[in-house]
């Protein structure tokens, strides 16, 4: 069986369209609010593009990292992103944004397929470990959104 993932996860934020789509397609930023998920971040800055790049190495609750690349396919600020992965995370990605009543919906559709050597073997008997384990990393990210957007602004 192979190690494919869909994920799809949504939150909901209390904030300006833009200002959340400013903070999510701010990848470079991450490690600074999303907790110890994203351990590194390095490459292009600015908003989402095509062809931005990313060099990012992650964790989530389980005692592994992983590195991969990610790849800006798609922009429409500040509606959405989609993105392509390599490395120990192979296939595609987006992030959507929809307001309704100051309420942002953002939908974070992830799929990849593992080649982490360690996930890949393990994934036949323990895809849902490894299932809660991005829960327990989308949790942090959505807590730390929250946090990040409360803040005043410059």
């Amino acid at each position: 069986m192979a190690a494919q993932y869909q994920f799809v996860d949504q939150w909901s934020v209390a904030a300006p369209l833009e200002q959340v789509y400013d903070v999510v397609g701010n990848t470079l930023d991450y490690p600074s609010w999303w907790g110890d998920v994203f351990i590194s971040v390095e490459g292009d800055d600015g908003p989402p593009r095509p062809g931005r790049q990313a060099t990012i190495v992650s964790r989530g609750f389980l005692p592994y990292r992983l590195r991969w690349q990610a790849q800006i396919v798609e922009a429409s600020a500040p509606h959405g992103f989609s993105f392509t992965m390599t490395g120990d995370f192979v296939g595609e990605g987006s992030w959507t944004f929809a307001e309704v009543n100051g309420v942002v919906e953002a939908t974070f559709d992830f799929r990849p397929r593992v080649e982490k050597a360690v996930v890949k073997q393990l994934t036949p008997v323990l895809r849902p470990v490894f299932r809660w384990n991005h829960s327990w990393a989308m949790t942090r990210g959505e807590h730390g959104l929250r946090q990040v957007l409360a803040r005043p602004q410059a």
